[in-house]
């Protein structure tokens, strides 16, 4: 007895432990998250998500309707946070930041629900610490919302289709279709349920169909459609329910799309490059990997878990119980759902960009989960192999994950409008003149400078304008101005030969220069 009750005590303990891991994850995330969260400026697209949740009601409900936007739902859910917080810059990151936290413990329970208590901890552990997750957590943007909405819908995915009940059903409608308003590429979500429900309803360890009283009455023939049938019914009521009230929204999108004047904005990118700039984003974050070498222990894990999973061990646990599975499809299973979900997106992305370049590692930001998982799998399996090389990966991978957040944390990489304002405010004299080459960034400006200046817009001479026609554009927009600053951030977008600039060069004397991280500001005394 004596000896029964320190190994109780031990088990209670480490019980105990096991539970507040996940909190104590989701706590640190969150803790990443909000460090730092204003040190970088706002950039256009995060200025862009407070114009457009400020803008009349009537405007941000139809662009619900609108071919070409994007998020409206984000930025509905936004207007009333701002309303009540406020327009700073750690008002408008702060939603990101908590929604970042909160994918985290959904992250760790899908994963427990695939796969274990083991995998689920090293993925909530690798979601906390991801810099790529951290960055986009402190992004006054829709993307750390979609890291917490898919794995929910996913989860909620599962429990439908295994456990049924109209509750459920609902609110899987519910979150997905938030899925999809909140980005327009998460409509993706749609046929990936679909493949997950053929996997978890087609023999791959799902729920099984009971007989009804009475079914051995039944005429054999039509008892056997109904069998095979019924566990289809509710999965192909949801999609269709689902699918058809957004079909306007499909077609408004694909006449935008289609239009031969439309442009992404985006290059083609080939496939091979697309899964490269997806496995170092994922691995290292959004700053360029200096030693490709550091990709080594994620891509260790991540081929363990994709390669070895399923004969790692024959030990599976179901709702955090321990069982012997004789099944090795149930040992498949998680594999395939997870590797679906990593790779179904990508594929289906890459075939929309052979006609339409649509892509960008951000829009798929919702895979990393994924990828992530797999990861934390590859971890266990190698723990299970041998144990020094699992904890060797982990350290490297924690590693590196803090040394690649504490960069994106402690060094300007945004556009600095925030140094660029306060340089040019104190000078700016009532008749001088800003002109914002590309013109979309005096938005930004403007939100630093709280107040309108005296501006004209770059001219756009990447479409083969003649250095005559821009010198007519300058001398009109110019008129009898005698000081003007050019604001220049990413200006090859919009002037790649620098025209504007050679123009006021050549008929001004620069009288002031500032650098600042991707934007330049010029004062020319004009003469």
């Amino acid at each position: 007895m004596t000896n029964i009750r320190p190994h109780l005590a031990r088990s209670q303990a480490k019980t105990i432990l096991l539970a507040l891991l996940p909190v104590g994850l989701t706590l640190l995330a969150f803790g990443l998250r909000v460090y730092h969260l204003t040190y970088q400026s706002l950039w256009r697209d995060e200025v862009d998500a407070l114009l457009f949740a400020t803008r009349p009601l009537s405007e941000l409900l139809a662009t619900f309707r609108r071919p070409g936007e994007n998020g409206p739902l984000f930025f509905l859910m936004l207007r009333p946070w701002i309303a009540a917080a406020g327009q700073s810059e750690f008002a408008l990151r702060f939603p990101s930041a908590l929604a970042g936290a909160l994918a985290v413990p959904l992250a760790y329970v899908l994963t427990r629900r695939l796969a274990g208590r083991g995998p689920a901890l090293a993925t909530a552990a690798l979601m906390a610490l991801a810099p790529y997750l951290v960055w986009y957590g402190q992004e006054a943007k829709m993307y750390a919302l979609l890291t917490a909405l898919v794995p929910l819908a996913l989860w909620l995915t599962i429990e439908a289709a295994e456990r049924g009940g109209w509750r459920r059903w609902i609110t899987l409608y519910v979150v997905t279709s938030v899925c999809f308003y909140t980005h327009v590429l998460a409509a993706l979500v749609v046929p990936l349920q679909a493949i997950w429900f053929l996997v978890l309803r087609g023999g791959w360890g799902g729920s099984e169909t009971h007989q009804a009283p009475g079914a051995s009455e039944a005429p054999g023939a039509w008892w056997a459609i109904l069998r095979a049938i019924r566990p289809w019914l509710a999965p192909v009521i949801y999609l269709f329910a689902l699918v058809l009230p957004y079909l306007p929204l499909v077609w408004w999108q694909a006449v935008l799309w289609l239009s031969p004047t439309f442009e992404t904005g985006h290059p083609f990118v080939p496939l091979p490059e697309m899964a490269t700039v997806l496995v170092v984003a994922f691995s290292r974050g959004i700053l360029p990997v200096q030693e490709p070498l550091t990709l080594l222990p994620f891509v260790l894990a991540l081929l363990a878990g994709a390669l070895l999973w399923p004969g790692g061990d024959r030990r599976q646990e179901s709702g955090g119980r321990r069982q012997e599975s004789g099944d090795g499809r149930d040992r498949w299973r998680p594999l395939v759902l997870l590797l679906t979900w990593l790779l179904f997106p990508v594929l289906a992305i890459y075939g929309v960009s052979l006609g339409m370049p649509i892509f960008a590692d951000r829009y798929l930001i919702w895979i990393m989960p994924a990828f992530l998982a797999l990861i934390g799998m590859g971890i266990v399996v190698l723990a299970r192999g041998w144990r020094p090389l699992a904890l060797a990966a982990l350290a490297a991978i924690m590693a590196l994950n803090l040394a690649d957040v504490a960069a994106h944390a402690n060094q300007p990489i945004k556009a600095d409008f925030r140094g660029a304002a306060a340089f040019v405010l104190p000078q700016l004299q009532k008749d001088d003149l800003v002109i914002f080459q590309i013109p979309y960034s005096r938005f930004t400006f403007r939100y630093y400078s709280g107040r309108s200046v005296n501006r004209v817009d770059g001219p756009y001479t990447n479409d083969g304008m003649s250095e005559t026609e821009l010198a007519n554009q300058m001398v009109t927009a110019v008129g009898q101005a005698s000081v003007a600053w050019l604001v220049a951030s990413e200006a090859e977008l919009w002037d790649a030969r620098g025209l504007t600039e050679k123009w006021l060069a050549a008929h001004g004397a620069i009288t002031d220069r500032a650098e600042f991280m991707r934007v330049t500001v010029t004062r020319y005394d004009l003469r």
